[in-house]
């Protein structure tokens, strides 16, 4: 089979696909199973993406799903990244896929409540602006594991980090959320926009708040 295209077509192919893949998380984490308050990111991770890879079979869609991709070929100045689950089309480049970069949020650590959000911003976000991931595309995401269920605190905590760093992240003041073009009226989704400098086209990143389940409290 051979796929005929330019690299900007490769791109574009990326950006159609962008609501299946979007659709196709906020389904596949209906089906999470509980997880402990302490569980590490990375199994929180792999647990979503086997769930992925089966509704991606069952839905015959037209892409791979893979966790713990290494991207290659970073801007320079940049480490190697590894990506949490990576989204790729069928084509004949590296450097095409729909990055989906995950992080804890409202974690509990010895006794204490803490957020994360300067996390989520400068080791997720930060990495699409840098070009680090995703720099031949203009979409990315992010899920956000909010560990105690209070999505609407996360989401707040996140978003008073991104103003406090706009700048950085390549937005126009203030620097904020703005409502999810694609899940539209799901008050988990979210947007940023960022004028990168490799770039003419604004990038978009995807944000996803959920409340991840935990085991039920013994009796």
């Amino acid at each position: 089979m051979s796929i005929i295209g330019t690299p900007s077509e490769w791109a574009d192919l990326i950006d159609s696909m962008v609501p299946e893949i979007l659709n196709l998380v906020i389904a596949s984490w209906q089906e999470m199973p509980p997880t402990a308050q302490d569980e590490k990111e990375d199994n929180i991770t792999i647990a979503l993406w086997r769930i992925l890879v089966q509704n991606r079979t069952a839905r015959g869609l037209m892409f791979q799903i893979r966790t713990q991709v290494v991207e290659l070929d970073p801007m320079p100045g940049e480490e190697l990244g590894r990506m949490d689950i990576a989204f790729i089309p069928l084509v004949p480049s590296e450097d095409i896929y729909f990055c989906l970069e995950s992080k804890r949020l409202n974690i509990l650590k010895n006794g204490q409540r803490r957020a994360l959000a300067s996390e989520y911003v400068l080791y997720g976000m930060l990495r699409f602006v840098t070009g680090q991931y995703s720099k031949a595309v203009h979409h990315g995401g992010m899920i956000g594991y909010v560990r105690d269920g209070n999505v609407s605190g996360a989401t707040s905590n996140v978003e008073d980090n991104i103003r406090q760093r706009h700048k950085e992240l390549c937005m126009t003041p203030p620097g904020a959320f703005v409502t999810s073009t694609i899940l539209k009226g799901d008050a988990r989704a979210r947007e940023t926009h960022h004028q990168r400098a490799h770039e003419t086209n604004l990038f978009r990143i995807h944000h996803l708040f959920m409340a991840t389940p935990v085991p039920a409290a013994k009796s």
